[in-house]
């Protein structure tokens, strides 16, 4: 469950669909297992632009002379040897971004902790633009790389003078590609099934989806404490905190006969980062280390959940239970 996140995007063409509850709290962002943390980046990029600094830190970004392009310019400056960015896929990424004319900062991820994720999409009224989408595609995990763009093609045609950014002017993005769309992904669960526990909810399927959640069985008053209820037992690649992992899942208020929000109602897996607070706390604590094909059930109490902050379909202070499948890691 991702949680509410609102990326400076408005003006960069970013969005990071949610299903979950914001938190502006800071959280180093962690990179892939393709990026080295020790590799530093450094020397001239683009012409008149030098960036420094370690993979998955704030880069130092300095402008000698000022950036003034005609057309997107993009350098790898240096090289990850994890899996590449596609297109109509998800990556996530650290983002710094400035200005071309003085490299005054104008957005930096690390400000906020949490780093972007953003589906790579090619079509018209696509979540990332398309100069953002062509400098990313093919570049892989783990590399740092600098796009320069004149500004019209990224905000439009007025620039975006709420960045002090001109019409005339260019911008500058420093982009640290931490983890890519898993690219093996399970159909379902595969591994050695484990006998449901008493006292909990009964998982209801049908046609190898996941349709509901039999309370009738289960305690009345829900849990206070986080549990992560093993069902099928996976044995591929662990998922590891700081990529992107591909589930499918179903989600409902404590004894609830309805879902709030199920990726098997809509026909297709999601791909989230996890143990980088962009998921509710019960999601970070319980995906590292299952297994690709393993399926769980998390009983997620109000504090790893949504605490007080009500959400569509989901009360103030409700214990939420999901049924999640780990169908790809990003390994």
């Amino acid at each position: 469950m991702r949680r509410s996140l609102a990326v400076v995007a408005a003006a960069l063409l970013l969005t990071t669909a949610a299903c979950g509850g914001g938190d502006s709290g800071k959280a180093k962002s962690s990179a892939g297992s393709g990026a080295s943390k020790s590799r530093t980046a450094t020397g001239d990029t683009i012409t008149g632009v030098s960036v420094s600094g370690t993979f998955g830190a704030e880069p130092k970004l300095k402008v000698s002379k000022a950036v003034k392009v005609t057309k997107p310019e993009t350098k790898v400056i240096s090289t990850g040897t994890g899996n590449p960015v596609e297109a109509n896929k998800a990556a996530m990424f650290d983002m710094y971004v400035a200005r071309g004319r003085d490299g005054q900062k104008i957005f930096s991820s690390s400000d906020r902790g949490v780093p972007t994720q953003a589906t790579m999409q090619t079509t018209q009224g696509n979540a990332v633009s398309k100069v953002l989408t062509d400098a990313l595609v093919g570049k892989t995990r783990g590399s740092r790389v600098v796009l320069a763009a004149p500004a019209t093609a990224v905000f439009g045609p007025s620039g975006a003078p709420q960045y002090k950014l001109k019409a005339t002017d260019s911008v500058l993005f420093v982009f640290d590609l931490l983890s890519v769309q898993p690219k093996q992904v399970l159909t379902g669960p595969q591994g050695a099934k484990v006998k449901e526990p008493a006292g909990e909810p009964v998982v209801q399927q049908s046609g190898g989806k996941v349709t509901g959640l039999d309370f009738s069985s289960a305690t009345k008053k829900a849990p206070t404490k986080l549990q992560v209820i093993p069902l099928v037992k996976g044995t591929g690649p662990a998922a590891k905190p700081g990529t992107l992992v591909t589930f499918n899942y179903y989600g409902a208020v404590w004894g609830s006969k309805k879902a709030f929000d199920s990726s098997f109602t809509r026909g297709a897996p999601a791909a989230f980062g996890i143990g980088v607070h962009s998921l509710i706390p019960a999601w970070d604590k319980a995906i590292p280390g299952l297994k690709r094909g393993s399926r769980v059930l998390i009983i997620a109490p109000p504090k790893d959940a949504y605490g007080s902050k009500a959400q569509t379909n989901i009360p103030a202070n409700s214990t939420l239970a999901f049924v999640v499948d780990v169908l790809g890691v990003d390994s």
